[in-house]
């Protein structure tokens, strides 16, 4: 029976045996393999078997699935071939078997209380990321509900606020389209706040310009709640 490795980076987070037709993959609780990350679509892609094997089809992710650095739709796969979500990919293995040490549990996360919005992810941004090794990676921890979310920092600028276009987003009343931004520097990152009615704050004091951020810094927008920290 073929399989897929679930890939953080270069490590192995789950296993999953494919023994039904269709395979959902995605962020969303009903899905076949649950992907805990914003970077990740709710209904992201579908495994699909058919009387030639396996299949990957895209399901309209704002992401995009990728197979060799290309963006694809439509996918028929091969043995080794390695699908790439956001930060994370699915390796599949078409004669494999579910090993006990990484097998995927049945339980997936509890449904959040209100919607999310999916990150968006550069995918150049990602691979240079990915490719420097020795660098040292940082992220936010979002938190949804009782779920905390790790966004991985890949631009060299991101927005924080209420626009649908904001990289990362702070919902609230009075919450500006780009309430902050995080810069990347030489030594980590800068957080600019951008003024209006909502004040953003690094644990507990109010940002009056921008601040050179620490790991562990905890920034606060109209209640939600950003961990800076490796990745």
């Amino acid at each position: 029976m073929a399989k897929v490795t679930v890939m953080f980076g270069a490590e192995p987070q789950s296993e999953h045996g494919l023994d039904k037709d269709q395979v959902r993959v995605g962020r969303a609780p009903d899905c076949d393999i649950v992907i805990d990350n914003l970077g990740v679509s709710r209904h992201h892609c579908t495994l699909v078997r058919d009387e030639q094997g396996w299949m990957v089809v895209d399901a309209g992710s704002n992401n995009g699935t990728y197979i060799g650095g290309q963006r694809i739709q439509q996918h028929r796969l091969r043995h080794g071939d390695r699908i790439v979500l956001g930060k994370h990919s699915l390796v599949f293995d078409q004669h494999g078997f579910v090993t006990s040490s990484i097998a995927a549990t049945t339980k997936k996360p509890a449904a959040p209380a209100g919607g999310e919005m999916t990150m968006f992810v550069d995918q150049a941004q990602l691979a240079k990321v990915l490719a420097s090794e020795g660098q040292r990676r940082m992220a936010l921890a979002v938190q949804q509900g009782e779920r905390e979310v790790v966004v991985p920092l890949l631009k060299e600028e991101l927005t924080i606020g209420s626009g649908e276009q904001a990289d990362i987003p702070a919902r609230g009343f009075l919450v500006k389209p780009v309430q902050a931004k995080l810069v990347r520097t030489a030594s980590g990152h800068r957080l600019l706040a951008l003024g209006g009615w909502r004040s953003v704050r690094v644990n507990g004091r109010k940002v009056a310009g921008d601040i050179a951020l620490q790991p562990g810094d905890v920034i606060e927008i109209a209640g939600n709640r950003y961990t800076y920290r490796q990745a």
